[in-house]
């Protein structure tokens, strides 16, 4: 701190200011040759920032620290089998619901008999949020939301602690607001106001729902406890002048978050980088999804859609590179116990949705697999092994047209695999008639 000295006084106050620089000079030594690593976030320890050089700046600018590398120090643990997919009987789909308007798919509830699902209203731009029991065919509607573009494609999320459903809408002055339904004919808890972003979290155990109301700094939702938290790291943003080194003009694109099973650990991700966070430490690593150095494709990979094997061994990634719309997209399995990665080229151009099966062997992926002599995209149903990386296509002389945006998702019970199925008028490319279909799933022993 400055301090002003009569010039009767200056004699000793040089004195002073050669004492405390010594003195400082020696504490900062000290400080940097007893500074520790930091937590070890998947074995990778946290680079300690380097002290700035004395004399202090008066203001000290903030340096974020860089985000070490995520590594796996566990061996190679062999996966039990799963079940062959020559065991697998998959029924034709069955149409369980119809609308005139699109039906979309947020996921299964974990009773595996309902599912949370959007219904888009017919001659405008709001959506429905229900859900559906696949049995019984009863709907039960939780809220409307004015809706968003199938490029971004948020999804609601469903709160079992709390049997409740939390998404995002537009206010009435254009900001986006977190709200929570508890069913149809109650009052709508609004939560948190001024969301940067529509894309929603939630916590295996239906209890925590991630949010960001700044591009950098996710934050939390404790239902049980009404509670709002904030995490204790910031993600990086890459500036705009970085961007090319990236293989990008443009972005970079709003994070969106997937919780792993345990609760412990989220990914956030981008098409600038994808984060580990471990949340018992505060602390997050960058997992790497390589970089592409061909004439046809050069840029850092990156995902905009991740899922967890139910287990939390793997992850399944949607990869691509380049600024959106991408050229291509394909699968990335990661193993999150020896960090290996298995890029899966299916001989697809643009690959959809995922579909773990509960035994965490197995999962479905939509994928674009042609077109009609009309024009419209023809989709497949491929079936993929994670351990082994085999896949095939299953149903392929059902003709799936236009269900990629829509969704997949398997049960948690394992019999049941719910996908949109919409009708389109096959010259002016219009959706007919909404479907949800559903395919039973038996597995030979």
């Amino acid at each position: 701190m400055k301090r002003m000295f009569s010039i009767a006084e200056g004699l000793l106050g040089l004195l002073v200011l050669v004492g405390l620089a010594v003195v400082l000079a020696m504490t900062l030594d000290q400080l940097q040759e007893g500074a520790q690593p930091g937590f070890q976030a998947f074995q990778s320890p946290l680079e300690t920032p380097t002290l700035p050089p004395y004399p202090l700046p008066e203001t000290p600018t903030a340096v974020p620290k860089p985000v070490p590398p995520c590594l796996f120090a566990g061996q190679p643990a062999p996966a039990e089998p799963g079940p062959p997919l020559e065991t697998y009987r998959f029924s034709e789909p069955r149409v369980v619901l119809t609308h005139p308007s699109a039906i979309g798919i947020a996921g299964w509830l974990p009773d595996g008999q309902r599912l949370l699902i959007t219904r888009l209203t017919p001659d405008q731009s709001g959506e429905y949020i229900e859900t559906f029991n696949v049995k019984t065919g009863e709907l039960q509607r939780y809220g409307e939301w004015q809706g968003f573009s199938i490029v971004s494609n948020p999804k609601p999320v469903w709160l079992a602690s709390a049997q409740a459903v939390a998404f995002v809408d537009v206010s009435h002055n254009k900001q986006n607001v977190l709200l929570i339904s508890r069913g149809e004919g109650l009052p709508l808890e609004e939560v948190v106001t001024g969301l940067a972003t529509p894309y929603l979290a939630v916590s295996s155990d239906g209890r925590r729902v991630v949010f960001f109301t700044a591009q950098d700094r996710p934050e939390a939702f404790d239902v049980a406890q009404a509670q709002r938290q904030t995490f204790p790291f910031t993600l990086p943003l890459t500036p705009w002048q970085e961007l090319s080194a990236l293989g990008q003009q443009f972005g970079p694109e709003p994070y969106r978050a997937a919780w792993h099973p345990n609760g412990d650990q989220i990914a956030f991700y981008n098409d600038t980088g994808f984060y580990l966070a471990d949340l018992p430490s505060g602390q997050i690593c960058e997992l790497d999804l390589g970089f592409e150095k061909s004439e046809a494709r050069y840029g850092k990979r990156w995902t905009f859609h991740v899922q967890w094997s139910p287990n939390g061994r793997y992850i399944a990634a949607l990869t691509t590179v380049g600024d959106p719309p991408v050229h291509f997209t394909d699968l990335t399995l990661i193993d999150m116990n020896t960090g290996e990665r298995r890029y899966l080229n299916l001989g697809l151009q643009y690959l959809y949705a995922i579909a773990w099966a509960p035994n965490s062997h197995d999962l479905l992926v939509i994928a674009k697999k042609g077109t009609s002599e009309n024009g419209l995209e023809l989709h497949g149903l491929y079936f993929i092994n994670a351990t082994t990386g085999y896949a095939k296509e299953i149903l392929a002389d059902h003709q799936f047209v236009n269900i990629g945006a829509w969704g997949i998702a398997w049960s948690p019970t394992g019999q049941a695999i719910a996908l949109a199925c919409p009708v389109v008028e096959p010259k002016e490319h219009l959706m007919i008639e909404g479907r949800l279909c559903i395919v039973s799933v038996e597995v030979t022993r």
